[in-house]
Formats: C-alpha cells, structure tokens, sequence
C-alpha cells in the first residue's frame, strides 16, 4: 500500500472469473475499457477495499470476494496513488445504471491480455499484467484460455 502521507485518487478491481478471465466496463458511447472501480467517497471511510466494492457494485452489479492487494500506480502530475486489487467475481446482477456518469456500461469478460491491449497502458502493462496474473494464482484461479470476449448482458453466478 501508499504510505499513509500518500492519498489515494482511485481503487480499481482485477475481477475474475472462475475460468480467469476478467470483469471489464465498456463506455456505451466510446467503447473506451476500463477495469471496474473508482475514486473514493466519504461514505468509503478512508478504505479503498470499500471503494472498490462500491464502486463494482454501482458500475457493473458485481459482487466480489477474497480481495487482494495487487499494487498501485503513482500519479505524475499529482501526489497520489491509483490502488489495483485482485478479487474473486462472485456474481452479476443486471447491469445497472452507474449514478456517477448516468450510463450502463458494456460488461464483458476478457483475458487479462486482451484487457490490456483494449486499455492501451503503454510501458506500464507489462508490470501490469505480471501483478495480475500473481494475484489469480494466490486466488488460485485457472489462467484462462485463449478465446474471443463475451458479453455479459444479464444476471450471472459462479
């Protein structure tokens, strides 16, 4: 973790699914991916674990268990950390609207892979993808398979 001088801006979830893909957020609009997750809120108390379980839950109906810590990405612009964990997808309710941009996000599942050629990370991926597939084994979740991505347009349970 930061150190505690260090704020945290953002908490975002590599969410698996039980076969090792992940949970990834399409912009309606843009098609812009993004990882599920946010910046924090009062209401979060300081706990980006919170913030991120929030903010799966508004974006994508995701539940999430056995959280764990993958690293964080220090801002240059700025003193302060964007936080990444590593979860269990556990279920999906409907996709609801996010009250945050008043949107409901595309989700579809995805390698890790072929999340990180969506995203366009640049140098920084590599490490990126390194730290996730770490925290999958300690999840002890399959790497997944090569295939094309799905879309995850209702409920789901795993």
């Amino acid at each position: 973790m930061p150190g505690s001088e260090t704020p945290i801006r953002q908490s975002w979830v590599w969410a698996f699914a039980p076969d090792g893909r992940i949970l990834l957020l399409l912009d309606p609009d843009t098609g812009a991916a993004c990882l599920p997750g946010g910046t924090p809120e009062p209401g979060d108390h300081r706990d980006p674990v919170a913030t991120l379980r929030r903010e799966a839950a508004e974006e994508a109906a995701a539940q999430l268990a056995s959280v764990t810590y993958v690293g964080y990405l220090s801002d240059p612009e700025q003193p302060c950390a964007r936080v990444r964990y590593a979860a269990a997808l556990t279920s999906l309710g409907p996709p609801p609207v996010d009250p945050a941009t008043n949107r409901t996000y595309i989700r579809i599942l995805a390698t890790p892979e072929q999340a990180l050629e969506l995203f366009d990370w640049g140098p920084p991926a590599a490490e990126q993808l390194t730290a996730a597939h770490e925290a999958r084994e300690h999840l002890g979740i399959p790497k997944a398979a090569q295939q094309p991505v799905t879309e995850l347009a209702g409920p789901a349970t795993w």
